[in-house]
């Protein structure tokens, strides 16, 4: 009995530590960005935060998909709801286009929470006294968000765990990454330039949320069809030469004319 509690417990370890390998690595890539780094429990804090702001990510996710499920059922000509499409196009098209902005919805679902996740913990901190740090927190609690999606997926596919946990090292969570690292610039310079706050951080949710959008509909329609998956790499490809360029910039930038509550800003 003893055995059996220790192999199945083995068992869960060697899974869960499959599920957080892409984000511990990712970490460390993205931690050696910081010049001055930042304290490992402040780390570990919005790591966690990030964590567990997924179920909450998750539940949002469910009443969406319900309502959208239950408005189909209940509507018996839900095809005038969607825009117009001259006939040429085809009705294909509004069909793709309802299923763009059904992702884009659950894609700003998830990069909201995360955004929020990180800042609840680093707003009012004294750690959090750089433009960069912002990138930095953001992409640990994207990390720990990913670390529980990746948990759940090879748990759900015990038998190729080693295969998902690479797959996603190299696409889901580099993704969660770079789609935190754009709203994280954007945040740092809605702090400094607190008159114009909401539109830097307007411009940041929306790229981000179109990246991963982009890159769910891409993964979801590609079946292995050569142009979708080298567009993926592209995309993959151009978004972290992206987020490299913006870590060039915002160490350039400091809070020292920024007005932010206690040390810190919004």
């Amino acid at each position: 009995m003893n055995n059996l509690y220790l192999t199945s417990f083995s068992n869960v370890a060697y899974l869960v530590l499959l599920g957080v390998a892409p984000s511990i690595v990712w970490l460390w890539y993205f931690l050696r960005k910081d010049d001055n780094p930042e304290p490992k429990k402040m780390i570990l804090k919005v790591f966690v935060f990030g964590f567990f702001s997924t179920f909450v990510a998750f539940t949002l996710e469910w009443a969406l998909i319900k309502a959208v499920t239950d408005w189909k059922l209940a509507c018996l000509h839900c095809e005038s709801a969607i825009p117009y499409f001259p006939q040429t196009w085809g009705a294909t098209w509004a069909a793709l286009l309802f299923s763009f902005a059904v992702l884009a919805s659950l894609a700003f679902i998830e990069e909201w929470v995360k955004y929020i996740a990180a800042k609840a913990q680093i707003i009012r901190s004294a750690y959090f006294d750089e433009p960069v740090d912002a990138m930095i927190y953001l992409i640990v609690a994207a990390l720990g968000f990913a670390a529980a999606e990746n948990i759940g997926y090879v748990f759900q596919n015990a038998d190729w765990a080693v295969a998902i946990a690479y797959f996603r090292f190299l696409s889901s969570t580099f993704l969660h990454v770079l789609a935190s690292a754009i709203i994280g610039y954007f945040f740092a310079l809605s702090l400094i330039w607190r008159r114009n706050h909401l539109p830097y951080l307007a411009v940041g949710v929306v790229l981000a949320t179109a990246l991963h959008a982009v890159f769910n509909f891409l993964i979801i329609t590609s079946d292995g069809e050569h142009s979708k998956v080298s567009s993926l790499a592209l995309l993959m490809i151009g978004s972290f030469a992206f987020v490299s360029y913006l870590f060039s910039r915002v160490k350039k930038l400091t809070f020292q004319n920024a007005t932010i509550p206690s040390s810190h800003a919004q």
